[in-house]
């Protein structure tokens, strides 16, 4: 039996429109780092589903192609896909630079990145754990999901566009929904070699 979750806070429901448009012949990546999938149920066998962790392996479409790795080592050639998705990536691993460096890596010029994240507010009290639940329009239906992470940091857009900007992103596209935002990134640039 499980133990019941404690020292937690709860932000209210998140309700979010969640579109993504197929493409013939676009190479996506799908980044994924908890919680449920639900950009591959769009892709489809058009979607490399990657995760460090194998038992969310299962979280993503069957059709599309499954690869177990770290988003902060990406081991596809340079300049291979035309989108990368990151769907609450940087709420359960935040590390930013390095996930915003390796999308840059794959990613062709002018290639997309799109993020969907959730801002975390500075702890305060004895919380342990931030706890959001959303509600995600698909168009098709409402998914309901509850996205759980330690309560370490705090977590804004205004820091990743921040850092998108220095890994050679312009920000095309910008949208809030009260705490959960949406940025559709280009890359303008590649990262310059240190």
């Amino acid at each position: 039996m499980k133990k019941p979750l404690r020292g937690y806070y709860t932000s209210n429901e998140q309700i979010f429109p969640l579109k993504i448009e197929k493409s013939q012949n676009t190479k996506n990546l799908v980044i994924h780092t908890g919680g449920d999938d639900v950009v591959t149920k769009f892709l489809k066998e058009q979607a490399v589903f990657i995760t460090p962790y194998e038992e969310l392996l299962r979280c993503a479409d069957q059709s599309s192609l499954r690869i177990l790795m770290s988003p902060t080592k990406l081991l596809f050639d340079a300049s291979c896909f035309d989108r990368v998705f990151c769907f609450f990536c940087f709420f359960y691993l935040p590390k930013y630079q390095a996930i915003f460096e390796n999308a840059n890596k794959v990613l062709k010029r002018w290639g997309i990145l799109h993020i969907w994240d959730v801002e975390i507010p500075k702890k305060f009290g004895n919380y342990s754990f931030f706890v959001v639940p959303t509600l995600v329009d698909t168009g098709i239906e409402l998914v309901k999901m509850v996205h759980i992470t330690r309560w370490k940091r705090e977590q804004d857009i205004l820091y990743l566009k921040k850092i998108a900007r220095e890994t050679g992103f312009k920000v095309l596209e910008e949208q809030k929904f009260d705490k959960v935002f949406y940025l559709k990134l280009t890359k303008i640039a590649d990262l310059k070699k240190q």
